[in-house]
Order: structure tokens, then C-alpha cells, then sequence
């Protein structure tokens, strides 16, 4: 029988049956599932995750949870479970994230040839084809989104969570994600950048390539039809990147304590200036004016 690699590929999900089962087929196809643990985290699903994977992927190993992980308390779970079953590395895999061929082989091989490091790899919009997710850089107090081309390994301040390899030493260095200050957003770079604080490089491979659309861009006033109520009930709202008790952390391991002003700054200057003038400018004239804006910038 094949013995497989003390690699442990972790899952995260949650009611996303359709898109979480052909995360499984992509990596059935690439020869992942075969090669190393695959092990999905199912928090709470309602719409029969769980018995479809034991179906058609019994290879596969499913934890359960009671709906009250998220993202960042079910891949500590799962972290937990693989050093406890001997793993020597552990990549974070989101399930709306789709490994190309040798993607994951790809990441190791930098972890295990390259002592004290983390390795994220470079996900593209399946549609347009554009970056969406790879890493963060911090300048003057602003962290920044980063994306490598496929001949780069660029070094970062932060890794999204998308597709990242992990040495497990790391875990007996530093412990596990912070559930509770990061349930949802943010647990992921904030990990990351603990990671390098604490004397790892972070690294940005372009060649490991995923396909995931970004369902987080920024919110812009000129073209946002939601209302000014609904954008601050995000900040109290667990699955929102502005959920104020991630935004904050996020901001404080960063930049330390000098955290703390930036995110105030974004809070109470920034929103409510940007609330004032959404409340000014009907939301048609605002399209309008970021057409011209966009016009403008391309001539």
C-alpha cells in the first residue's frame, strides 16, 4: 500500500458542498490526494459537506465543528490533528481555492529546502485572469497587497491563506492561529507576520499558481450601493474583513501599538468622511464620476 508524505493538507468549509468538492477533484487530479493527507475541517455544514466527502473521497479525513470556528478556529483544529498524527509540514488550503498541477509540490519543496520559512503561492481571478490573492507588504503604517509573477519568489510582511506551506516547527514556536482575536479575517496574515517576527521568512512563490476570485475588494464610496448603515454593521460582524475586533489586531501586529491610532484613523476619520460624502452624492452621479475617474486615468 502507498505510504503517504507527513503532509497534511487542511480545509476549512463550511455549506459550500459544490464549491468545497471540486477543490477535492482538482486535487484528486493533480495526484494530491493520493501523495498526502488531505483533512477538511467541516464547521457546521447543514447541506451535507460532510457525507459527500466520506462518499466520494473516503480517502479524505473530515473533523467536525459546531458552526462556531470560522476560518480561523477551523484550520487551528486542524493544525492541532496533524501535529498529533506526526506531521512534518501542513498547507492551508481554502476550498474555493484551485491548486494548479504541482502547485502544492512546489511550496514544499522551498519549505524543506529552505530552513525557518513560509511559502504562500500566487492565486489568479479565474475569469479575468488578474492576481487576487498572494501576500501583504507594510509601508509607513499601510499594508499593501503584493503579487509575484511566475519566475518571482518575493518576500513579504504578511501571507494571505489561500495556499500556504507551513514548517511544523513553526507551530512548536509559536503556537496557533489566535481563534479568538481573528475568527474569521485577518487570522491568516497575522500568523504570518507573527511568523516573521519571530525569525521565519515569509515568501511569495509566482510559480505555485491557484485559481481564486477575490470576493473581497475594497469597498468604494463612489460606487457602492449599499447604504451607510449597513457598511458600519459590518464592523460587528464576524464574516467581515472590517469586523472591528480582527480590524484592530490586524492593525496592532502589524505596527504594534501604533496599530492601534491607524485603525482609529480608518474608523472614525476615514468612514465617516466617506459616509458624509455618499450621503451627499446620489449613487448615479457617483458611477458616473468614477467612469470619468477611470477615463481620466487611462488617457
Amino acid at each position: 500500500m502507498f505510504s503517504k508524505e507527513p503532509i497534511y493538507i487542511l480545509i476549512p468549509v463550511h455549506n459550500r458542498r459544490r464549491i468545497t468538492l471540486k477543490c477535492l477533484t482538482t486535487l484528486s487530479q493533480n495526484g494530491d490526494v493520493e501523495r498526502y493527507h488531505v483533512v477538511v475541517i467541516d464547521d457546521g455544514s447543514t447541506d451535507g459537506t460532510g457525507q459527500a466527502i466520506c462518499e466520494q473521497y473516503p480517502e479524505v479525513e473530515v473533523l467536525t465543528g459546531d458552526g462556531k470556528l470560522w476560518w480561523t478556529g477551523a484550520i487551528a483544529t486542524g493544525m492541532k490533528y496533524a501535529l498529533s498524527q506526526g506531521a512534518h509540514y501542513i498547507i492551508w488550503l481554502n476550498d474555493d481555492c484551485l491548486p494548479q498541477p504541482g502547485a502544492i509540490t512546489k511550496l514544499l519543496k522551498i519549505c524543506q529546502t529552505t530552513p525557518r520559512t513560509v511559502v504562500g503561492g500566487q492565486a489568479f481571478d479565474p475569469e479575468t485572469h488578474q492576481p487576487s490573492y498572494g501576500g501583504l507588504v507594510n509601508h509607513r503604517f499601510n499594508s499593501t497587497p503584493i503579487h509575484a509573477t511566475s519566475l518571482q519568489l518575493i518576500e513579504c510582511d504578511g501571507l494571505n491563506g489561500n495556499l500556504v506551506c507551513l514548517p511544523c516547527s513553526l507551530v512548536k514556536a509559536i503556537g496557533y492561529p489566535n481563534h479568538q482575536r481573528f475568527p474569521h479575517y485577518h487570522g491568516d496574515t497575522a500568523y504570518t507576520h507573527l511568523a516573521k517576527r519571530n525569525g521565519y521568512t515569509l515568501l511569495l512563490d509566482g510559480g505555485a499558481v491557484s485559481f481564486c476570485k477575490n470576493t473581497n475588494t475594497p469597498i468604494s464610496w463612489l460606487v457602492t450601493d449599499r447604504s451607510i448603515d449597513q457598511l458600519w454593521q459590518d464592523r460587528f460582524t464576524i464574516k467581515s474583513p472590517h469586523y472591528w475586533k480582527a480590524h484592530l489586531g490586524f492593525y496592532q501586529e502589524m505596527f504594534g501599538w501604533f496599530g492601534t491610532g491607524v485603525y482609529l484613523y480608518e474608523l472614525l476619520i476615514k468612514f465617516f468622511i466617506i459616509a458624509a460624502i455618499a450621503r451627499l452624492i446620489p449613487y448615479h452621479y457617483r458611477v458616473q464620476l468614477k467612469q470619468f475617474l477611470s477615463r481620466s486615468q487611462a488617457t
